[in-house]
């Protein structure tokens, strides 16, 4: 199946736009709606609308999926993924006929939007690396107010 602009794939499906490729190719680089549009000049929300559009092109309910049928099917791809599907249907039926309940690891390029949730292939932003050291912060005052405390007991118990 290869995609072209303005035409049908040999499986009669509706072609991608150039616009509908470019936000996939950004899907596929784990980069989120606001990145993708700074980097095509549109808004987010005309990203989430192409992405839409290419979810219901693939007949697929997740834009990671539609991403992945679109690595899949783009000649001489530089994807990396292009594996199988352990993604759930909406029916509750495994693509790959995995058995549930039975552990499955999906890649990134499987985990849908990327929204906030850091990736290991991605920095941090600078609000997420200010929340991270804020939360490590607090945990290390609390684990000396308690060893304090515990001291203190110790203390009080040897004294008496």
């Amino acid at each position: 199946m290869v995609l072209r602009t303005g035409h049908t794939d040999q499986s009669g499906n509706q072609a991608l736009s150039r616009r509908q490729a470019e936000c996939l190719r950004g899907v596929l680089d784990l980069k989120s709606a606001k990145q993708i549009g700074r980097e095509l000049g549109i808004s987010p929300h005309a990203v989430e609308k192409h992405l839409r559009i290419c979810r219901e092109k693939f007949g697929v309910a997740s834009t990671a999926e539609a991403a992945r049928l679109f690595a899949r099917s783009a000649e001489g791809s530089e994807f990396l993924y292009s594996g199988p599907s352990y993604l759930v249907r909406n029916d509750g039926s495994y693509e790959s006929g995995e058995v549930p309940g039975q552990p499955v690891t999906p890649s990134a390029a499987q985990l849908g939007d990327n929204r906030g949730a850091p990736s290991p292939n991605q920095p941090l932003t600078p609000r997420q690396t200010l929340l991270t050291i804020a939360a490590v912060s607090f945990a290390s005052i609390v684990g000396l107010l308690l060893l304090v405390a515990c001291a203190e007991a110790v203390r009080r118990l040897v004294s008496a």
